[in-house]
């Protein structure tokens, strides 16, 4: 049995944010092997409903490793940040950029709706204090240093992602590379078993751990040479797929 692990945006899914009938094949036909298909990304549970319906994976990390769910999609980890130490980091990036948002278990707060994708709900940080647990914390923060100092002041985890242009912070339990080993701990597997995909920086440490880590076609180029494996196609040329379907001999 292998756990196939994978990324949405840019990976499993193609420039249209779809999954193609050829993709859904293969998963299905490997789950039906045996297999078991998890999704691994930084999207919420809301974000990624619609590919919960059509994939039905075994398992999902999301929130970028502060959730895990199961196959009835039941909460089996969660890594939050309390609303104490929400609203002081909250306090921080207020002084620092005011485009940020705190996703929670249900709602992703966005300041003064700065960001207004993922039916994000305008929440004046300024005004109104903190009074729920934050799964992430978004900002958009151009200087790494900044980022930094927030992680360290707090002892949280921080990703950066779209080119070092938005940082995530999260719990200290949770990346996408730990939710990888916190899943392994809950179903007694190896990381020897895990055959993950991804495409941006915050996926590169969960494939670099993986049995067999797998970079998109499509990643930046300066990412080449840091994973096992590089797709032969992209996330728009069913590149998973094609690479899973080459593996397995199916």
């Amino acid at each position: 049995m292998n756990y196939i692990i994978f990324d949405l945006d840019d990976t499993l899914l193609n420039n249209q944010r779809e999954v193609t009938p050829y993709t859904l094949d293969v998963l299905q036909h490997l789950q039906k092997m045996g297999h078991k298909l998890v999704i691994n990304t930084a999207r919420s549970k809301a974000y990624s409903q619609e590919y919960f319906d059509l994939i039905r994976p075994d398992y999902a990390i999301l929130n970028g490793g502060a959730q895990i769910l199961d196959r009835k999609e039941q909460v089996v980890f969660r890594a939050e940040l309390d609303e104490c130490k929400t609203q002081a980091i909250v306090d921080d990036l207020l002084k620092l950029t005011e485009n940020f948002s705190v996703q929670t278990e249900t709602v992703l707060y966005s300041h003064k709706c700065s960001y207004t994708g993922q039916s994000a709900v305008a929440f004046d940080f300024d005004k109104e204090k903190v009074s729920f647990s934050a799964l992430k914390i978004v900002a958009s923060l151009k200087e790494e240093k900044m980022a930094r100092y927030i992680a360290e002041k707090y002892a949280l985890e921080f990703t950066s992602y779209l080119n070092g242009s938005f940082r995530r912070f999260n719990h200290p339990d949770a990346t996408k590379a730990k939710g990888n080993q916190n899943l392994m701990k809950l179903v007694g597997g190896a990381m020897a078993d895990v055959i993950a995909f991804g495409d941006d920086l915050g996926d590169i440490e969960m494939l670099r751990q993986a049995g067999v880590g797998v970079l998109m076609k499509n990643a930046r180029a300066d990412f080449y040479g840091m994973t096992s494996h590089i797709t032969a196609f992209t996330n728009d040329e069913d590149g998973v797929a094609r690479f899973l379907a080459e593996f397995f001999r199916i």
